[in-house]
């Protein structure tokens, strides 16, 4: 009959939609000046469902979430919102549909209260004027929502970060949020706050919303999500239930990728001479209990994942963070490091991560920044510009420093370039022990292969190399032992010929012990 065949149609529709992902990113692809941040990713997250996506440092996890939050436009690739294709201009797009993204750097007003906070966008009104009353009665079931008895009256300043995470969440639901992005929420917690938080995701899935869980702690991958998405250089690696998978295909899938420009390993000349020892070093609630040697003409790897505590760690030894415990060695001998300069003065010199705004002074020439280390060590006020130039010539013979005009400003010169003016400023300032923070980030190949000649040439100095790096390969490639961190700790020693991809990879994500 014509009424129940029209039935029939109604019901099959509204079963279409029913099964249609709350979220759909089809060939999502995004290029940045020389890097394919993304090439052609599909991602789908159904209502009540939790996807975990990992993947290492670089893998294009952050761009995807940009895009998904409306910050940044894809180069190509189309975005559905149950089943409707949209495109968004801005942020505030992606919030009118219902996407709250909490990042791991809070975007919290610290001296407003917890309700302001809440409410921000949407402050009840009553007679035109803030009904203050009626906010704090909101923003009190939004935090109920979410498990916690913090006052909504008490400041976001008062708060511990575990419950400043909490009145982010509560925020998002206060938006009315179908997709809930975390990313790397527990990267700040300890133990008992990870729990809460599951506890949680776990009653936010039960209500149907949607959330997209970054991490790389598979373990939490295991503990949380129903399926995964693996991203590994900008592309899609793999995805699929979470109960298809185990520890060691998801590891695969991350740093599955061939071993390229550092495919053969720089063996350095070792000498039988402690450079370097740090005993027992512990920053609370940062790391604990490191302890390693750096010998003459060894480069030991420190790998692990971001947030695990390799960057304090090195700039502890190097006096710009200070320690609680332990101690530190030259050369057989304690002392107190306590600055940078005293640092410097000692032998250590520290390449940074962030090189444009720890690693050189970007309005100065080449000159000037190669000869810096060595007028701080030395204690003199200024170079004569005439020795500066000299000293400069030799470098930029030595490492191949391609620049236009030696008086160019630095902030002009290629990022490798720039990185060899950093190694040069501490090789004239004659260090002993060198830390290397993401030596070659941002940088080319051709560049690349010459930032490990430099380090070979180093090594074959006397040189006691200290290399952290998120790339595998690279690690494996200049280290001659490797050490593993995971959150605040050394987890693993291990010989370079005994060391992979696969199993470095597997104790930075906290797994078998050594």
């Amino acid at each position: 009959m014509p009424g129940n065949h029209l039935g029939t149609q109604t019901l099959d529709l509204q079963s279409d939609r029913a099964s249609e992902p709350l979220l759909k990113m089809r060939g999502i692809s995004k290029l940045y000046p020389g890097v394919q941040a993304l090439r052609n990713v599909d991602l789908e997250l159904r209502q009540g469902e939790v996807v975990a996506l990992i993947g290492e440092n670089g893998a294009g996890k952050s761009t995807l979430l940009k895009i998904l939050a409306g910050a940044t436009t894809p180069d190509a690739g189309e975005l559905h919102i149950d089943g409707e294709l949209v495109a968004f201009q801005g942020p505030g797009d992606a919030e009118k549909l219902g996407i709250a993204t909490v990042y791991q750097e809070f975007n919290l007003f610290q001296a407003l209260t917890v309700a302001e906070n809440v409410l921000f966008h949407n402050m009840p009104r009553r007679f035109g004027v803030i009904d203050w009353a009626r906010a704090r009665e909101l923003a009190q079931t939004y935090m109920d929502r979410v498990g916690t008895g913090i006052d909504v009256s008490r400041r976001v300043a008062e708060l511990s970060v575990a419950e400043r995470q909490m009145v982010e969440i509560a925020k998002a639901l206060a938006r009315d949020a179908r997709v809930l992005v975390l990313d790397e929420p527990t990267a700040v917690l300890g133990g008992s706050d990870v729990d809460e938080l599951f506890r949680i995701v776990r009653d936010l899935r039960a209500d149907g919303v949607g959330v997209i869980f970054v991490s790389h702690r598979l373990e939490e991958v295991f503990g949380l999500a129903d399926r995964f998405v693996v991203l590994k250089d900008g592309e899609l690696a793999g995805q699929g239930d979470v109960g298809d998978a185990d520890h060691d295909s998801l590891v695969s899938m991350m740093v599955g990728r061939e071993l390229d420009q550092a495919s053969h390993r720089v063996r350095s000349s070792i000498r039988e001479e402690a450079l370097l020892q740090v005993e027992g070093l512990c920053r609370h609630g940062v790391f604990e209990d490191i302890s390693f040697t750096v010998n003459a003409g060894e480069v030991v790897g420190l790998a692990g994942l971001r947030g695990a505590g390799r960057t304090e760690v090195a700039r502890a030894i190097f006096g710009a963070d200070p320690l609680d415990e332990g101690r530190i060695l030259l050369h057989g001998a304690p002392v107190r490091i306590g600055s940078p300069g005293r640092a410097v003065a000692r032998g250590i010199g520290l390449v940074p991560e962030e090189r444009k705004t720890q690693g050189i002074l970007t309005n100065l020439s080449t000159p000037p920044n190669i000869s810096l280390a060595r007028t701080a060590k030395t204690r003199r006020l200024l170079a004569f510009p005439r020795g500066e130039r000299r000293i400069a010539d030799r470098h930029i013979r030595d490492l191949g420093i391609r620049i236009p005009r030696v008086d160019q400003p630095t902030i002009q010169l290629s990022g490798g370039n720039q990185q060899k003016v950093v190694l040069a400023k501490w090789l004239e300032a004659d260090v002993s022990v060198l830390i290397l923070d993401e030596p070659t980030r941002g940088i080319d190949v051709g560049a690349k292969a010459e930032v490990y000649e430099t380090i070979r040439d180093l090594c074959a100095q006397g040189i006691g190399v200290l290399l952290i790096s998120s790339e595998l390969p690279e690690v494996l490639a200049l280290s001659d032992r490797i050490l593993v961190m995971y959150r605040g700790r050394i987890t693993a020693e291990l010989p370079a010929a005994e060391a992979s991809e696969e199993r470095i990879a597997s104790y930075a994500v906290g797994g078998a012990r050594a």
